[in-house]
């Protein structure tokens, strides 16, 4: 078994647009191994966000995917949608920008796990699953009876640890984390990204976690990747990397010039 989880080579993401092609992401190469937290950072429309959805297998048409990504040494771009669908969500989750508005508006927390337990696991049973859903509410320390709460009816911070206990429901190999605290007050955030990274190393997960707030990957990472414009121009240590940057553009984003 290879020690990478996954591991991108030459991937290349395009979009058609009034007969143009458009580069999303350009010759990109990445591994993260087995356990190891990588952070992917840049600017806004850097790209980072289009590679998050290509390993979850999300680039709809016109977007095109080119190149490999091999998870467990499987490449997901020339799987079938059935096939995906057999690795998202069940052996690759995903908490996406925004997820605050993820959950379902019209029906409880309870509904949101039990579609992911009867839709990924096979259960069914609801006595089985509101054992396991107290279990994942116990980890992000929220009381059960949120379970029957309707998303308006929390906070930010509680929607996000559901959302995080969502993601680690069905006990995943690799976690997608695309800006997982925006909109978040500074406490909370802390907060969240606290037990986020204490629940991934608990449990031995691999993430990947795409932002473009450094203080936060300083506390996150074990690795990062710079990305400007669709095309990575540093990766290294996180220390090694914030403490001596190499690439102009990472030296502005150090210094706070460039967000």
């Amino acid at each position: 078994m290879s020690e990478n989880i996954i591991s991108i080579k030459n991937l290349n993401i395009t979009y058609q647009s009034y007969g143009r092609t458009n580069v999303a992401v350009r010759d990109f190469d990445m591994t993260i191994k087995r356990g190891e937290i990588v952070s992917l950072v840049g600017e806004s429309g850097a790209g980072k966000s289009t590679v998050g959805k290509s390993i979850m297998g999300l680039i709809d048409p016109p977007g095109k995917v080119s190149g490999e990504i091999l998870f467990n040494e499987k490449n997901l771009v020339n799987m079938s949608e059935s096939k995906k669908n057999r690795y998202r969500w069940k052996k690759i989750s995903m908490i996406f920008q925004a997820s605050l508005n993820s959950l379902n508006p019209t029906g409880t927390i309870f509904s949101d796990f039990y579609s992911v337990f009867r839709d990924k696991l096979d259960i069914k049973d609801k006595k089985i699953v509101n054992q396991k859903i107290d279990l994942l509410l116990d980890s992000v320390n929220l009381f059960h009876e949120i379970k029957k709460s309707f998303p308006h009816e929390l906070s930010g911070g509680m929607k996000q640890r559901i959302m995080i206990a969502l993601a680690l429901s069905t006990e995943p190999e690799l976690v997608i984390a695309d800006e997982p605290t925006t909109a978040l007050d500074v406490v909370t955030e802390y907060y969240v990204l606290s037990l986020l990274k204490e629940k991934i190393k608990a449990l031995g997960i691999s993430m990947l976690y795409i932002t473009h707030d450094l203080p936060s990957v300083i506390f996150m990472a074990d690795k990062i990747v710079v990305m400007e414009k669709g095309v990575i121009v540093e990766e290294g240590k996180v220390r090694d990397v914030i403490t001596n940057p190499s690439n102009p553009y990472t030296k502005m984003l150090v210094q706070g010039l460039v967000f």
